[in-house]
């Protein structure tokens, strides 16, 4: 029996689309199950370079065995065998995987919100979609923006959805996730997202310049979310920059950390500059002239041989620079010590020495380093 009558006979909803046999569409019945197909077998009867497309649904349960759909292609001898080796696949991953939950158990998805889901990821565009997981309760979509820089959106979907909204994760600033939490559907959530990222390319501009081009301490690891950078200014000062991510190239709000002494000079810098940012001028030379700076300082780099037993930004009593993600905002008033450190362990310090006093919320002692008095709040 020819190739043509074999598929006409067992699988009969999937219908040829030309003369060729290159084309077929339509419905492979699993059980009580069809699932909408389309095959493109360019070189019929060879099936080289065979390709399928599928329902979501069908994408779903087939997801983890694409190897096997290759291999098909070479060890078949027909398209009725390879659909048939399909068809198999189908039914045993039905039986026995989460997919057969999926379609028919109440522990995973109502049918319903399924289908409804799959519907509204169909509307908005499957070259959106990074990936759907296997109960689709979990989704990733992904947008390029106009620098090439990558921005993925996470959704995690509940049993009551859409009557219950979706959970959203995104690289943005917390303020403008909440803008897409107000969308209610996949596609309108997904348009807001888009409209977010467009709207934070000079942020992300300016926040790339600053990176390049200061000595930032924390975030250790900057995203795309994060809205401050802490950047080194002058010996055991530094300055903490908060940005507005919709007004990117207006003046941040600064503040200064480190001992008094240290940072009184860039204070009155600032007072006096306060008004001269301009927002036409690049954003590093706004900052450097509010700053009284010609330049900022280069980062340190630290190396095996290096002399110094405390590097700049690390606190003077565990040699560290993070304690429990914490950076030391501390510092000694001694212009000629200046040495900075972690709340806790200065606490902890002062607690130990018999001459320290408590007064109200604060431990005052002496710097451990050349004994000026110091203070800090008291560990709760």
């Amino acid at each position: 029996m020819s190739d043509q009558l074999l598929i006409l006979k067992k699988f009969p909803f999937i219908i040829p689309q030309n003369k060729y046999f290159t084309l077929y569409k339509g419905f492979i019945q699993v059980g009580n199950e069809e699932f909408h197909i389309c095959l493109h077998v360019p070189h019929y009867p060879s099936l080289k370079e065979l390709s399928v497309k599928c329902s979501w649904e069908l994408s779903i349960i087939l997801q983890g065995h694409e190897k096997d759909l290759y291999e098909w292609t070479k060890s078949c001898s027909s398209l009725f065998a390879y659909l048939e080796c399909m068809q198999n696949l189908i039914m045993k991953c039905l039986e026995t995987c989460s997919a057969a939950s999926l379609l028919h158990s109440g522990r995973h998805l109502p049918v319903e919100t399924y289908k409804h889901i799959i519907s509204e990821l169909e509307i908005l565009g499957l070259e959106h979609v990074l990936h759907i997981s296997n109960t689709v309760d979990e989704v990733k979509l992904q947008t390029v923006d106009q620098a090439g820089r990558n921005h993925i959106l996470r959704l995690s979907l509940g049993m009551n959805y859409p009557s219950s909204p979706p959970v959203i994760q995104a690289d943005l600033p917390e303020e403008l996730i909440g803008n897409m939490k107000k969308s209610s559907s996949l596609p309108t959530i997904y348009k807001s997202f888009v409209q977010q990222v467009a709207a934070l390319q000079r942020f992300w501009e300016v926040l790339d310049e600053v990176d390049h081009k200061c000595w930032v301490i924390d975030p250790d690891n900057p995203t795309r979310k994060d809205t401050y950078r802490r950047i080194m200014i002058g010996n055991n000062v530094s300055v903490q920059i908060v940005i507005n991510p919709l007004k990117a190239t207006e003046r941040p709000d600064i503040k200064f950390l480190g001992s008094e002494r240290a940072i009184v000079s860039f204070q009155e810098c600032l007072m006096e500059n306060f008004q001269l940012w301009s927002s036409a001028d690049g954003f590093i030379e706004n900052l450097k002239l509010l700053l009284g700076l010609s330049d900022f300082p280069a980062p340190q780099i630290h190396t095996e041989y290096s002399q110094e037993l405390i590097h700049q930004g690390e606190c003077a009593i565990c040699f560290m620079a993070r304690l429990d993600g914490e950076l030391p905002s501390r510092a000694c008033d001694n212009e000629k010590c200046g040495l900075e450190y972690h709340t806790a362990c200065l606490c902890e310090w002062l607690q130990t020495l018999p001459t320290s006093s408590k007064s109200f919320s604060y431990i005052h002692g002496e710097c451990p380093n050349c004994s000026t008095a110091i203070s800090c709040p008291r560990s709760n």
